[in-house]
């Protein structure tokens, strides 16, 4: 099931905010609040909560001064259903479930069959492997910019210059990811599966990563050719970790200690760390009856068609 929530009346009208199963949304009027609504002064800082679970959403106050109503009754804690009035403030909010709904609509892309394996995956990300970054690929799908640039988290481009200015729509973008970070969820529910990038858990800081990261957006192939590495696209990476040579890997993984990518099939995670003698693999399946162990090995060294040897490596133009 997908909630969306939408300012029907107030100062924010047209507003709106998407959740998806195991996703929760707090709204108010600061930045304590996940969907911020700051031009209405009625609301609380934080005034109520929405959580999506499989087959239910639950509406929460959060000890607001003038209270939270749905369909005209003041609540404390219940269930929504489609089609509920919420008042909060001087803000009228619908509620609408969303079911299988086509790509397009407002509603946005439909929700798999099956979300077992997507709830499994947000699990693993927001418990296993923090701190977590993503790099999306600006490319892939308009939805991405949309997302990016609705959510709060820190996120940039990881080219420069006027060149990067003129490849803002089709640029790789590192994004750091908070446990509880609702574009997290919408990227697992919305792009996993459809390449829209790759995950990586660091303990560094963003400028540190994103530094490490523009070392490899331009490579050099045997005949002197300068080429963009989409190093970014999961369908990439997955082949081209297992190559690394030892160095190969010390140099790619630097500070970086797992990247974490979709596999062919996407209830499958590929995991993969610096073993020291190269990209260590290990797959993590994402449906219940069959894990959560995962197959673990150190890939071989095989023929790359992007070599990475020092001197190949050259930042793009500033």
């Amino acid at each position: 099931m997908i909630l969306l929530l939408e300012v029907k009346s107030g100062p924010s009208k047209g507003k709106g905010v998407r959740l998806y199963p195991g996703q929760s949304v707090r709204v108010g009027r600061t930045a304590k609040s996940d969907f911020v609504l700051s031009n209405d002064g009625h609301l609380s800082g934080t005034h109520f909560e929405v959580a999506v679970e499989d087959s239910d959403c639950h509406l929460r106050d959060l000890q607001s001064t003038n209270g939270t109503l749905l369909n005209g009754k003041r609540i404390e804690h219940t269930v929504l259903h489609d089609g509920d009035t919420i008042v909060a403030g001087n803000t009228v909010f619908r509620a609408r479930m969303l079911i299988g709904s086509a790509r397009g609509s407002d509603s946005g892309p439909p929700l798999p069959t099956d979300t077992t394996p997507l709830l499994r995956l947000l699990t693993l990300l927001r418990n296993e492997h923090q701190p977590l970054y993503a790099i999306l690929d600006g490319a892939r799908d308009v939805r991405i910019h949309e997302l990016l640039e609705q959510s709060k988290e820190e996120y940039q481009s990881l080219y420069e210059g006027s060149e990067g200015e003129k490849l803002a729509q089709v640029a790789p973008y590192l994004v750091r990811l908070d446990k509880d970070s609702l574009l997290l969820a919408s990227m697992i529910f919305e792009g996993w599966g459809n390449s829209w990038g790759v995950y990586l858990s660091c303990p560094e800081d963003f400028q540190q990563i994103r530094q490490h990261l523009r070392r490899f957006l331009e490579v050099q192939l045997a005949d002197g050719k300068q080429v963009y590495f989409r190093f970014y696209d999961p369908r990439v990476l997955r082949m081209f970790l297992p190559s690394c040579s030892a160095e190969d890997a010390n140099q790619f993984f630097g500070p970086i200690e797992q990247y974490l990518i979709e596999a062919e099939q996407p209830d499958q995670l590929l995991q993969f760390s610096n073993s020291g003698q190269g990209a260590d693999r290990k797959a993590i399946s994402l449906l219940p009856s069959e894990a959560p162990e995962g197959e673990s090995a150190t890939v071989g060294t095989v023929e790359r068609t992007l070599p990475m040897p020092q001197t190949a490596i050259q930042k793009p133009e500033e």
